[in-house]
């Protein structure tokens, strides 16, 4: 949050409430703004333009209540992208970070509902190539007219493809020869177990396909296969695939067992080799029901 008059400018973080308080004080009227940023990352609403909020000109505290349009939209992204960054990941790596030599990561929160993802239709979209000095976003977001736990996940899905790429890159070079199935079901994973920490409730199978699967779900939770006939729900809301018969992974583990990976096979006899666990008898099952 920035409070601004003429050539001073003094400037607060908000805290998980919501609260803030700025680093200096005026005695006359100020400019109040909001900049959707922090210091690893920053949301865009064009192509070069930082996503803001100019509020009024006042004195005294400002208080405003985000919930509605664009500024809860920014909200949303930025939420999740700070989680990914500074919050509890469960062990898991951050996404490419701010540094000397590097540049702050870009997400695009465009005011659309699907589209601008090299020409296809899509919710969101990662772009692997170098994030050209800073200018380009690497991450858009086209969820403007989805529900916010929607936004949430799909940010995280996003930045998990960063991540992978950095940590992919960093040791072989290689992430573009990856297979897109296991690129996507890895991200699905990572939106399912952070997804959860912020709504517990979120389920994350609001579809499949044969790249995006729920293959790191399944390994992680303790929903085995059922009869659907029998017993057509869990108790969590949606049908057990009877392929299931994996627990007890851990969201680290798994992204441990994903470097050096490229094929679908690959990544599921790593896991096999680098951990014992008493249902990895049914990781082969359950990897060829996705196939």
């Amino acid at each position: 949050v920035r409070a601004r008059r003429w050539f001073t400018t003094h400037k607060g973080i908000a805290n998980s409430s919501g609260y803030y308080s700025c680093d200096g004080r005026f005695r006359r009227d100020a400019n109040y703004s909001i900049d959707w940023e922090r210091y690893h990352f920053a949301l865009q609403d064009g192509w070069l333009n930082g996503a803001t909020y100019n509020g009024p000109k006042k004195k005294g505290n400002w208080d405003l209540n985000l919930n509605s349009g664009a500024q809860q939209y920014y909200a949303t992204i930025f939420r999740a992208a700070y989680h990914y960054y500074y919050k509890d990941i469960k062990g898991l790596r951050r996404p490419p970070q701010n540094s000397f030599w590097k540049t702050q990561m870009k997400i695009k929160a465009a005011l659309q509902d699907e589209g601008g993802c090299g020409g296809s239709a899509s919710a969101a979209c990662h772009t692997s190539f170098w994030r050209a000095f800073g200018l380009y976003s690497p991450i858009r977001i086209y969820t403007y007219q989805r529900p916010a736990i929607f936004t949430y996940a799909t940010t995280i899905h996003e930045l998990a493809h960063a991540s992978h790429w950095k940590m992919e890159n960093s040791i072989t070079g290689n992430f573009n020869s990856i297979s897109s199935k296991v690129k996507e079901s890895w991200a699905r994973g990572v939106q399912w177990e952070l997804g959860r920490m912020t709504y517990p409730n979120y389920l994350g199978r609001e579809f499949k396909t044969n790249d995006y699967t729920l293959v790191v779900s399944d390994m992680i939770d303790d929903d085995f296969g059922v009869d659907e006939d029998e017993h057509p729900r869990t108790n969590k809301g949606y049908y057990n695939d009877p392929n299931d018969q994996v627990s007890g992974y851990t969201i680290r583990q798994i992204e441990d067992a994903l470097v050096y990976q490229k094929t679908w096979n690959d990544w599921r006899d790593n896991i096999i080799r680098k951990y014992t666990n008493s249902t990895e008898d049914n990781l082969n099952r359950l990897f060829r029901a996705y196939e």
